[in-house]
């Protein structure tokens, strides 16, 4: 069985390991731009942990004052029980210090430092007042950071609202003049709230509406803590809209109970059901045993149909592209598991059946796991030989006419004076043309040259032999531009001059 001092060490750790959480959620959301779906809120987180931390620390302290009490029945029989606040875990010398010198800015900014030994210093706290000559005023001077704006002012916000927390707990009483000054100062943080709440960050973003609800958290402890409705009259619907908006922290529920706002609960029920806050309607609902007033079943039916609402919502602005999708089914299972859990733990099963939700869920599960897997690449298809182009009449028969084994210009040699009508040496000539123009020009089946004789002298007086004419090769295997392309050789032959 665990003991007194295994708890404690075990409590002392959970502000450590929540600062850690922290980390890796700042990691997490560094890189959400790469992730399908990132909706998560450290506030939430924050919140839900905190109202834990506060409800284990609750119960510690009540297991405390009962193992003190057993302790003392022993050891002092026949004697008066002391009274559970007289015992408290001895301060630690740097809290004891702080008390006695009344430095209230020390204080928080010690507290705000140590996340991770907060709920040590939680229960050292009540010791350590009794070293402090004004606990009231130590307290009432620390709450000075409360409105700093610094960058850190969330967490000394928190760390004032430990403190004023711990020193009603502590039961010390307060002196009329610390009284006075902690009324002014309540009248200027509502000043203050309300200038904020005026200038549009009361219901702003998420994170402006969680500000808020810590702020006004700090302002309702200030009221019970220096019990200043005793003297002063306040606004009760201030005051329950104060509630409302810092209805998601656990304290809130002992505050209507100190406050004396017992009988205006259900006017916090009706103001949270309109603002589709069903789940922490019905924290108070159970809490102050309202139930017949208002059914938690049906509060739980709008409740689902409200995050179904939300999640269409969230895929129609998103114009149901795959993050809005994941999104939305991420806000969904969210709140179904809440819903299932509230079900589960006031025993409302044989109302309201969860199968039907554990089933959404799981398939709202499965669908977002399905959109995460790759999809599968597609098979390639087998390449198909390519056909050679097909070619028309004309260009198979140029091919063909190009590949003809042509003629040895060297064994085609006339004599000139054939070609010409001239005498001389043989010169290289061309083939004997037999094509089908051949009549036109005169050399039917003969040499190409001039039909007949041009100069009757010539027969008599033939020219001298060209001892500079050079051998002619007929063919010219180059295109001709003017016929297409077709290897068609000129019919004329290049004049020859002599030199």
């Amino acid at each position: 069985m665990a003991t007194v001092k295994s708890i404690e060490n075990a409590l002392s750790l959970v502000d450590a390991k929540k600062e850690s959480l922290k980390k890796a959620f700042e990691e997490l959301q560094s890189h959400s731009s790469l992730l399908a779906s990132f909706n998560l809120n450290w506030d939430d987180l924050d919140s839900y942990l905190t109202s834990v931390q506060s409800e284990l620390l609750t119960k510690f302290d009540t297991l405390k004052a009962l193992e003190s009490s057993s302790l003392i029945q022993k050891s002092r029989i026949g004697k008066q029980k002391e009274s559970p606040s007289s015992e408290s875990v001895p301060a630690r010398p740097e809290l004891k210090s702080m008390c006695e010198k009344m430095d209230g800015s020390g204080l928080c900014k010690y507290v705000m430092e140590r996340p991770k030994e907060r709920t040590a210093i939680r229960v050292e706290l009540a010791d350590a007042f009794k070293h402090a000559p004004d606990p009231g005023l130590l307290v009432l001077d620390a709450m000075e950071g409360f409105w700093d704006g610094q960058a850190g002012s969330s967490r000394t916000k928190a760390a004032c609202v430990v403190l004023l927390e711990e020193l009603m707990r502590a039961g010390v009483e307060i002196r009329p003049e610390v009284k006075e000054r902690a009324a002014a100062a309540a009248k200027e943080w509502k000043e203050k709230m309300e200038a904020v709440q005026g200038g549009g960050d009361g219901d702003g973003g998420e994170e402006g509406r969680e500000e808020g609800g810590l702020e006004r958290l700090g302002y309702l402890h200030l009221l019970a803590t220096y019990k200043l409705l005793d003297d002063v009259a306040y606004d009760v619907n201030v005051l329950i809209d104060y509630v409302v908006l810092g209805g998601r922290y656990r304290q809130t529920v002992d505050l209507c109970r100190i406050l004396g706002l017992e009988s205006k609960v259900s006017d916090i029920v009706q103001k949270l059901i309109s603002k589709d806050k069903q789940l922490l309607a019905l924290k108070f609902i159970f809490e102050f045993e309202l139930t017949n007033e208002f059914p938690p079943v049906p509060l739980l039916k709008d409740y689902v149909m409200y995050s179904k609402r939300i999640a269409q919502k969230i895929r129609k602005s998103g114009k149901n592209s795959r993050q809005s999708v994941n999104e939305a089914a991420m806000k969904e299972i969210s709140s179904l598991r809440s819903v299932i859990k509230c079900i589960e733990d006031h025993n409302l099963e044989s109302q309201y059946p969860k199968a039907e939700l554990v089933a959404r869920v799981e398939k709202l599960e499965k669908e977002k796991a399905d959109r995460k897997r790759p999809a599968a690449a597609p098979v390639p298809k087998p390449q198909q030989q390519q056909q050679p182009p097909k070619q028309n009449a004309n260009k198979r028969m140029r091919a063909a006419a190009f590949k003809r084994k042509l003629p040895s210009a060297a064994n085609s040699v006339v004599p000139q004076s054939q070609t010409y009508g001239m005498a001389g040496p043989l010169v290289a000539a061309a083939p004997q043309y037999v094509g089908p123009s051949s009549e036109l020009y005169g050399f039917s089946g003969g040499p190409m040259g001039f039909h007949g004789n041009m100069n009757p002298s010539a027969a008599s007086n033939p020219y001298p032999p060209e001892t500079h004419a050079q051998p002619l090769v007929y063919y010219d295997n180059r295109p001709m531009g003017g016929y297409s392309g077709y290897d068609v050789a000129s019919q004329y032959h290049p004049a020859y001059y002599p030199q």
